[in-house]
């Protein structure tokens, strides 16, 4: 009993350590977080009336992530710290069954206590696990989902097999409803791991029926989400977010589809950079072979890099990767967002060239070990319960590419964000911890986990300054309306105005709604000063004075800016002051009248 308890230990301290975290950030923030604004506002709605209310914004489902949050509406009353902490709850269970998944993938509890805190202490996982986005609930679902076909497979008896690979299948397709991608789990991961078990006739059939049972589950969700008042269907693109790729898919098109996808693959790599740089350490006991692939490696990344420092264009290649156009990269949302007027990417200049070599290196160190087949000091043999190579890959590889070819699809159609790769994230890291302790050591050095601390603080610090940011808005925002200002006068960031707006109208105005029709009113013609049109907004958020086309009651007289000259307004109330954790620790937010001309 006392060995048992020993081994589900570390797979308890990952969630232990989340929970530390939730308090040491303190996110408490009576206002949006990206998007989850609205998914608050429809769990609100949920708890009150027993009913799923959309409002004019998700393109998620939502589905079972909004009970959890209703039932926090229902025992601690309504707010969005309330709401939030649902999420924080699927985190920690993540975390937990993350490191059993690890573990049941082939690594050593060492491995996978590590390969896990560096999933969860990503900046992009990290930062999402205290809003409450989708996100976190499709990632919990994909994380069961092989977890459960894990154990199928490594099941001892024809009955446990059964009952694993059909609780997998109906789980999925239940979970599935909060994010819609989630349900790869259940149309390929569970179907591969039917053919892995396919000698048991029993397991099979029983396998095959809950797998219909799912699809059918899948098929009559989408059917009733489709027919939801104001719900938003992918199909229907919008104009001010659809991809630079969307239309037609000419050789420019092409180019630009290639390069974001070679800067997904380096993001990832950074994402697993405390696990993928351990590889470097091998170099002892490369032979020629290796030392060979290493160098023509080297001369592979020195080229293009040579050609884009003459072309000037090698900021655009530098870690974190994904922070142009096409996303909303955590390194970048998640930085130096202190400094007056602007929210820059702190990973740039010399940060930017450091974690990048650092990616080169470790991607090149592994490809050098795989291809010349060096090995240092053999890993202790694998036990019998653990799972193949063979088996892994049969589960997990069908999965990834299908993950793969779906987020071709959005980048070709809809824009992209760095958290549709998380679930590709967490296969990344079974492959990599798996690799080192098989071919190198046993264990993964200390240094793994003194990176994972070091990404861990500054997604720790990133975290906790973007919610004293939000905060202080919040501040802001009440300090003008204490004077008798309506919210439907104050320009404030994006995520409020978004409030706002599904306060006074019950809807985002969207050219996407198709029910009810005529829901949409085409906004009317406004005009705004130079420095305030949505192109060329130099002192703020875009979104918040773009995003005014979706939300027609506000009628901006005031704002709130991270700059006194933003707009050309003059500051009318005294400024907001807040701290965080990167420098500048103090910094301001500017209630600000907005001039005459300033008209929507």
């Amino acid at each position: 009993m006392r060995g048992a308890a020993k081994n589900y230990l570390p797979a308890i301290v990952c969630p232990l350590t989340l929970l530390a975290c939730y308090f040491l950030i303190r996110p408490y923030a009576e206002i949006g977080m990206e998007d989850d604004w609205s998914y608050i506002k429809t769990a609100y709605v949920l708890a009150q009336t027993g009913h799923i209310v959309y409002n004019g914004w998700a393109t998620a489902m939502l589905g079972w992530q909004l009970y959890a949050g209703a039932l926090f509406v229902k025992l601690c009353g309504f707010s969005f710290t309330a709401v939030r902490f649902a999420s924080v709850i699927e985190a920690m269970v993540t975390a937990y069954l993350l490191q059993r998944t690890f573990t049941l993938a082939g690594l050593n509890s060492w491995n996978a206590t590590l390969a896990t805190m560096t999933f969860v202490f990503s900046p992009v996982y990290f930062s999402y696990a205290f809003t409450f986005m989708s996100d976190v609930s499709g990632v919990l679902c994909v994380v069961v989902c092989l977890y459960l076909c894990l154990r199928a497979v490594q099941a001892e008896s024809e009955r446990s097999a059964m009952a694993w690979i059909v609780l997998a299948a109906l789980v999925n397709a239940v979970g599935g409803t909060a994010r819609q991608i989630a349900w790869l789990g259940l149309l390929v991961m569970v179907p591969c791991t039917l053919w892995l078990l396919r000698k048991s006739r029993r397991v099979l059939v029983a396998g095959c029926i809950s797998w219909i049972v799912g699809v059918v589950m899948i098929a009559a969700a989408m059917h009733w989400f489709a027919r939801q008042p104001y719900s938003i269907s992918v199909s229907w693109p919008h104009s001010d977010q659809a991809s630079p790729l969307s239309g037609t898919m000419n050789a420019e098109a092409l180019s630009i589809l290639g390069r974001t996808c070679l800067r997904a693959i380096g993001y990832l790599a950074l994402l697993a950079l405390p696990v993928l740089l351990m590889f470097a350490g091998s170099f002892r006991s490369w032979n020629r072979r290796a030392g060979a692939a290493f160098a023509a490696g080297v001369f592979c990344f020195a080229v293009p890099g040579i050609a884009l420092i003459r072309a000037g264009k090698l900021h655009d290649w530098l870690a974190p990767f994904l922070s142009d156009y096409m996303t909303d990269s955590a390194f970048e949302k998640l930085s130096a967002i202190t400094v007056p007027g602007s929210q820059p990417a702190i990973a740039r200049g010399s940060l930017g060239v450091l974690l990048t070599v650092a990616v080169v290196v470790g991607i090149l160190s592994l490809v050098a070990l795989l291809f010349a087949g060096a090995r240092g000091r053999l890993a202790p043999k694998p036990s019998a319960a653990t799972i193949s190579w063979r088996q892994f890959w049969i589960i997990a590889g069908p999965f990834s590419a299908a993950t793969i070819a779906l987020l071709m699809l959005i980048m070709s159609s809809f824009g992209f964000s760095d958290r549709y790769l998380l679930p590709l994230l967490m296969i990344l890291l079974i492959v990599l911890a798996r690799n080192y302790q098989d071919r190198v050591k046993a264990k993964l050095p200390l240094a793994c986990a003194l990176l994972i601390a070091i990404f861990g603080g500054f997604s720790i610090a990133a975290t906790h300054d973007a919610f004293a940011l939000h905060r202080g808005y919040v501040t802001a925002a009440d300090e003008i309306e204490s004077h008798g200002v309506s919210a439907t006068a104050i320009l404030g960031p994006w995520e409020l105005e978004g409030w706002t707006q599904i306060e006074k109208a019950g809807y985002i105005n969207d050219d996407r709604i198709r029910i009810p029709a005529g829901a949409y009113m085409p906004p009317a013609a406004g005009s705004f000063p130079k420095d305030c049109e949505p192109q060329s907004a130099e002192f703020m958020d875009v979104w918040s004075v773009g995003f005014l086309d979706r939300t027609p009651v506000i009628q901006p007289v005031y704002a709130t800016f991270l700059d006194r000259r933003a707009c050309g307004g003059q500051v009318a109330f005294p400024p907001v002051m807040y701290r965080t954790w990167i420098a500048p620790h103090t910094n301001w937010i500017y209630p600000v009248r907005l001039p005459p001309s300033f008209s929507h």
